[in-house]
C-alpha cells in the first residue's frame, strides 16, 4: 500500500485525487489545507484520513510514499521544494513557478525530474496523441510552421474569482498558454524553443467601478452581461466569486499572443483571448508542412489533414471522455506507475520548467517590447 499526502485540495486536485485512490494500492493518508472543515466535507466518504492546516505539520507527522500538490499557483514551487526533501514521487499542478526567482529555485530539483508528474493533460488528450502520431508518420512532411489559438469561452472566472489576482496566478500566459505551449513542444518532439516575443492587451475587463465591488451589491447588475450574482455559491450567507470584472482592481489581460522560434528555424504563433463566449470558443492548432496541413480543434474533436499535392482532405472525429479530453486519466495512470516504480514521468519537471520559462519570457516581452532568449 502506498500512502498519498495531498497539499492543497481544491476542486481540481480533489477530482484528481479521487482518480488516484480508485487504485486499490493507493491510500489517501493525509490532506494539508487550511480549510480543514471543507476538506473533511470533500472526503467524507473516505476513511482514515489525517487532516492538517499546514503542509509542514503533515510532512513532519506522516510517513508518505507520494505527494500531490494542488495549492494556488504562487506556492507550487515552495511546496515542491518542501516535498522533494522526502525523495518521493510528486504530482505537481501547473504552472510550476510564477516568477523567474521561483524557477531558479525549482531547477535544483531537475535530478528528480522523471519522478515528478506535472499537470499537463492536454499533451496526452486523445486528440493530441493522434495529431502527434500523424505528424510523426510524416503525413504532412516535417512541420515548418505552427498556428495555434485559444479563444476561451468560460473565462469569466479569471475576472470574477481569485484568479483575477495576478500576484497569485502570475497572469494569463502562465495560467493558459502554459498548457498550449507545452502540447506544441510535445508534438514537435525534441526541437528546442530558443527565442520568443509577445504582446498582450487589456481593453475590455477594466473600468471605474470601486475596488472590491461585488456583483451581488452592484446597482448595475440587472443590465450587466457579466453579472455573476446569481451564478455563485454563498459562504455563510455572503456571496463569493462575484467580484466586478469592470472594477479598478480587476487583474489579468484580455488577450495575448506570442511568437516562438525553434532551433531548426521553425516558428510557432500562439494567440489567446478571454473575451469570446459560447459558440466562439476555439482551441487548437494548425501544423503546416510541405506535404500537407493538419489542423485540429479540442471543442469540435475534429482533426483535418489537407494534402497539398493531392485532391484529398481527410477528416477524423474524436469523442473523448473524462477531464481535459481524456488527458487527466493518462496523467493519473502515469503517476501511479511512477509511484510503483514501473515508469518514468510522461510530463517531467523539465517540461514544466520549460513551459513556465516560455510563459515568463512572454510576460516580460509583452511588458518590455523585446525578444527574449529561452
Amino acid at each position: 500500500m502506498y500512502n498519498l499526502g495531498v497539499i492543497g485540495s481544491g476542486s481540481r486536485m480533489t477530482e484528481l485525487v479521487r482518480k488516484m485512490i480508485a487504485y486499490p494500492d493507493i491510500k489517501l493518508q493525509a490532506v494539508a489545507d487550511p480549510r480543514v472543515d471543507a476538506m473533511k466535507a470533500n472526503y467524507n466518504d473516505v476513511d482514515g484520513i489525517a487532516f492538517y492546516e499546514t503542509a509542514e505539520e503533515m510532512l513532519a507527522n506522516e510517513k508518505l510514499d507520494c505527494i500531490a500538490i494542488g495549492t494556488r499557483c504562487d506556492t507550487h514551487t515552495k511546496y515542491a521544494l518542501m516535498a522533494a526533501k522526502l525523495n518521493v514521487p510528486i504530482f505537481l499542478e501547473k504552472p510550476v513557478s510564477i516568477t523567474d526567482e521561483q524557477l531558479e529555485e525549482l531547477k535544483t530539483l531537475i535530478p528528480m525530474s522523471d519522478r515528478v508528474v506535472v499537470s499537463f493533460p492536454l499533451r496526452y488528450s486523445v486528440i493530441v496523441e493522434k495529431v502527434k502520431e500523424i505528424i510523426d508518420r510524416g503525413t504532412i512532411g516535417s512541420v515548418q510552421h505552427v498556428q495555434a489559438v485559444n479563444n476561451v469561452p468560460y473565462a469569466g472566472g479569471y475576472y470574477h474569482k481569485w484568479y483575477r489576482d495576478e500576484s497569485i496566478t502570475g497572469g494569463l500566459f502562465l495560467q493558459k498558454s502554459t498548457h498550449d505551449l507545452d502540447y506544441i513542444n510535445y508534438v514537435l518532439g525534441n526541437v528546442k524553443p530558443i527565442k520568443l516575443c509577445a504582446m498582450n492587451s487589456k481593453t475590455v475587463f477594466k473600468g471605474d467601478m470601486p475596488e472590491g465591488q461585488r456583483c451581488f451589491d452592484c446597482p448595475h447588475k440587472d443590465e450587466c452581461p457579466d453579472n455573476w450574482s446569481d451564478k455563485t455559491p454563498t459562504d455563510n450567507g455572503y456571496r463569493i466569486n462575484d467580484y466586478c470584472c469592470f472594477a479598478k482592481d480587476t487583474g489579468n489581460e484580455d488577450s495575448g499572443s506570442c511568437i516562438v522560434m525553434y532551433e531548426n528555424g521553425v516558428h510557432a504563433v500562439y494567440s489567446q483571448d478571454f473575451i469570446a463566449r459560447k459558440g466562439a470558443g476555439k482551441r487548437g492548432a494548425r501544423f503546416i508542412g510541405y506535404k500537407g496541413t493538419l489542423e485540429f480543434d479540442f471543442y469540435t474533436g475534429i482533426i483535418k489533414v489537407i494534402h497539398h499535392h493531392e485532391d484529398i482532405v481527410e477528416e477524423l472525429k474524436f469523442v473523448s471522455s473524462g477531464g481535459h479530453h481524456g488527458g487527466d486519466k493518462i496523467l493519473v495512470q502515469n503517476f501511479i506507475d511512477v509511484i510503483r516504480g514501473n515508469a518514468k514521468s510522461c510530463a517531467t519537471l523539465e517540461s514544466g520548467i520549460l513551459s513556465a520559462k516560455m510563459c515568463l519570457a512572454a510576460k516580460s516581452s509583452a511588458k518590455n517590447f523585446m525578444f527574449y532568449d529561452i
